[in-house]
C-alpha cells in the first residue's frame, strides 16, 4: 500500500496519545489530589489513539468501510498492521478501564497501567513500523524511522500530558525526571533524525536514487519548509530554548513558557510525520 498525507494524522495521534497515557501513568501521582490531573491525560490518550486508529481504518480502506478486510486482517498474524490493530484495541480498552476506575474515584492497580503502558510502547513503535512495510521508499527505512518515531512520540506525548494536567488544574508536582526529559528528548530526537538522514543516504543499489531525492526533498526541496520550519525549527529548538528559559527561572518564569513550549512539540511531531510521508520517493516510478 502507499500512504498519503492523511497517514501521518493517524501516526502523530497513535504516538502522541501512548505516550499521553505513559506520562499519565508515571509522572502523575496516586493521589486523590492528582486524579483530576492523571483522568484528563487518560482521556486525552484514549481519544487521541481512538480517533488515529479511525483514520487509518479509513485511509487504508479496511475496517468500518470494509469489515471483511478487518476480519482478515486480525486472523493474519505475520501482518505488521495486525499487530497494530491488536496493540491498539488492547491499549484502548487498558486505558479506558483505568479511565472508568478515576471516574469512579478509584486508582487503577499499578499492575494494569504497567501492562497498558507497556502496549502503548508497542503502539508507538507500530507507528514506525507501518510506513516499512512499502520497501519501495527507502526514506521509511526500518533500521531508523521507528526509532526517529518512538522518539518523537514520546516528546509529543510529554507535551500532550503537561497541556492535559495544566488545563485539568496540575495536581500534584511532578517527578523531577520529567524536568529532564524536558532537555533529553529534543536532543535524542535531533539525533534520531540525523540518523535516519544518514541511514537513508547511505542506501545502495536500486534504491540509491530514490533515497538521494527522498532526503533531497526533505532538506532542500519540497518539504524543507515544513522539516527546516516545522520540525527543527518550532518542534525542537524552540521547545528546547523555553525549557532551558522555564527551568532556570524557576518560579518566576511566565505561565506561557510551558504552554508554548507544549504548542511547539505538537506542531512539530505532526510536521515531523508529514514531511516523512510526504517526501518519500519510490524506488520504481
Amino acid at each position: 500500500m502507499v500512504w498519503d498525507g492523511i497517514v501521518a494524522i493517524d501516526l502523530f495521534l497513535a504516538g502522541m496519545g501512548a505516550w499521553t497515557f505513559i506520562f499519565a501513568a508515571f509522572a502523575c501521582g496516586r493521589d486523590d489530589a492528582a486524579r483530576k490531573a492523571k483522568l484528563a491525560a487518560v482521556a486525552v490518550a484514549v481519544v487521541a489513539v481512538g480517533l488515529g486508529a479511525l483514520i487509518l481504518a479509513v485511509d487504508a480502506r479496511g475496517g468500518m468501510m470494509h469489515p471483511l478486510r478487518f476480519v482478515h486482517l486480525i486472523g493474519n498474524l505475520g501482518s505488521v498492521m495486525a499487530w497494530g490493530v491488536i496493540f491498539i484495541s488492547l491499549f484502548l480498552v487498558g486505558a479506558i478501564v483505568c479511565a472508568g476506575m478515576m471516574l469512579a474515584k478509584k486508582q487503577p492497580p499499578r499492575a494494569l497501567e504497567i501492562v497498558t503502558a507497556v502496549l502503548g510502547l508497542g503502539v508507538s513503535l507500530y507507528t514506525g513500523v507501518l510506513l516499512g512495510t512499502a520497501p519501495a521508499f527507502p526514506l521509511w527505512s526500518l533500521a531508523a524511522l521507528p526509532i526517529a518515531f518512538l522518539v518523537s512520540a514520546a516528546y509529543t506525548g510529554y507535551a500532550a500530558w503537561g497541556l492535559a494536567t495544566r488545563v485539568a488544574g496540575g495536581g500534584s508536582a511532578a517527578p523531577s525526571w520529567v524536568s529532564r526529559a524536558a532537555l533529553v528528548l529534543p536532543v535524542a530526537e535531533a539525533a534520531a533524525l540525523i540518523l535516519l538522514l544518514a541511514v537513508v543516504s547511505g542506501t545502495a543499489g536500486s534504491g540509491a536514487a530514490a533515497a538521494a531525492a527522498s532526503v533531497a526533498n526533505l532538506v532542500s526541496g519540497s518539504q524543507a519548509v515544513v522539516f527546516w520550519g516545522g520540525v527543527v525549527a518550532v518542534g525542537l529548538v524552540a521547545p528546547l530554548a523555553l525549557a532551558v528559559l522555564r527551568q532556570r527561572q524557576g518560579d518566576k518564569a511566565p505561565a506561557w513558557y510551558g504552554l508554548a513550549e507544549w504548542v511547539c512539540i505538537l506542531v512539530g511531531g505532526f510536521a515531523f510525520r508529514y514531511a516523512v510521508v510526504m517526501a518519500a520517493v519510490p524506488i520504481f516510478l
